[in-house]
């Protein structure tokens, strides 16, 4: 049994239910991705489920095909792709926009720290299980001139607890997102929270070059205007949020779900405070602005809507095969470690061991380092 079609979709047969993959509770990730499914639902019959977990899990649950999409920051792609702890290489394609992510380094309001110049020896830098946060604090380490023998790594269990941790005390920094709801919780604490500018390369070209230098997904910097308040003009990074899903997902599926996603934002917008950028506008933007995998039901609705073009392309066709060959010789590394008895449970450390080696020992580089987006 199917649902209602959507407007100006009529021809459509949406199927009964659709799985999402989403960020944990308390993200903004999984706040309006509830928000919108509603509409969605209403609009079209389609039962929406959202099943939230650690991104590692969810990209899992995607490539196995146990949820149809996931909404997951870009990072989630370059983790992927590189084969880090927890994640396996796949052949990811992204959907639609959830958000342009602002993200930052936050103290507590009583913190010395004032700039990302004051940060120095001995600093408690609250330590999350993301490999990803791992090189963009590895990053801020060497713009600093500092190791990781010299400060001290605050371990938590999952993203929230990485800013629960700047309010009890026991970390002095924190790598967060000012558009997370547990924000909001943290900037209610009696001293409050403080976010640290990201220096111009008028201030410190060197800093920002080596910081960036870490990390491919870490071009584009502007003042926040969105998220707690305690942000509001502080200069960050920005990191969109997308929906992803697999390459072999229905073009047909895909399209219509980006074409309502569109043709219906202004039914949704108000729903929630980040839905504004989940338009076509944003889609351009990331699209002109980086080099990303698309769905082809996604390449379909821009070459409908006339906004296509030839440098799109080019873009289009490097990542699409650079995600396919990483895909392949993760594939082939797969079938290789199992004739050798190697466990290839992606967390599992004799995995991680032969992956990292079979790429040194052919000269191939990592998907991050090949990626320029």
């Amino acid at each position: 049994m199917f649902g209602l079609p959507g407007q100006g979709q009529a021809s459509f047969q949406w199927p009964r239910q659709l799985v999402f993959g989403s960020t944990e509770v308390g993200t903004a990730g999984y706040s309006l991705l509830v928000a919108w499914s509603s509409e969605f639902s209403n609009a079209t019959g389609v039962q929406v489920r959202v099943s939230p977990g650690s991104t590692p899990t969810i990209t899992g649950w995607l490539l196995e095909g146990r949820v149809d999409f996931t909404s997951a920051p870009l990072t989630v792609l370059v983790e992927a792709l590189d084969g880090e702890p927890g994640y396996r290489p796949g052949p990811l394609r992204i959907v639609y926009p959830a958000i342009l992510t602002p993200w930052g380094l936050m103290v507590r309001g009583d913190s010395p720290y004032r700039r990302v110049q004051d940060i120095g020896p001995g600093v408690r830098i609250a330590w999350p299980p993301f490999s990803y946060f791992h090189r963009i604090l590895d990053g801020l380490l060497a713009c600093r001139g500092l190791s990781r023998e010299q400060v001290r790594l605050v371990p938590v269990a999952n993203y929230n607890a990485n800013s629960r941790a700047i309010a009890e005390g026991s970390a002095e920094l924190a790598f967060t997102s000012p558009v997370s709801d547990v924000n909001i919780e943290v900037e209610g604490n009696p001293r409050g929270i403080r976010w640290l500018s990201i220096p111009t390369p008028q201030e410190d070209r060197t800093c920002l070059q080596q910081w960036q230098r870490a990390y491919p997904l870490l071009r584009l910097i502007r003042p926040a205007d969105i998220g707690v308040q305690s942000a509001r003009g502080v200069r960050m990074f920005v990191i969109p949020s997308v929906y992803y899903s697999r390459a072999d997902v229905s073009e047909e599926l895909v399209y219509h779900l980006v074409k309502w996603l569109d043709e219906n934002h202004k039914v949704y917008r108000e729903k929630h405070s980040l839905a504004r950028f989940q338009s076509i506008e944003s889609l351009r933007f990331i699209v002109e602005n980086m080099g990303v995998p698309l769905h082809r039901g996604t390449v379909r609705y821009l070459k409908e809507k006339g906004l296509w073009t030839e440098q799109m392309a080019q873009k289009q066709e490097t990542a699409e095969r650079l995600v396919d060959q990483y895909t392949a010789l993760y594939q082939r590394a797969s079938a290789l470690a199992k004739a050798r008895r190697i466990p290839t449970d992606p967390a599992n450390e004799a995995w991680q061991k032969f992956w990292n080696d079979l790429l040194k020992e052919n000269r191939v580089p990592r998907f991050s380092q090949a990626w320029r987006p």
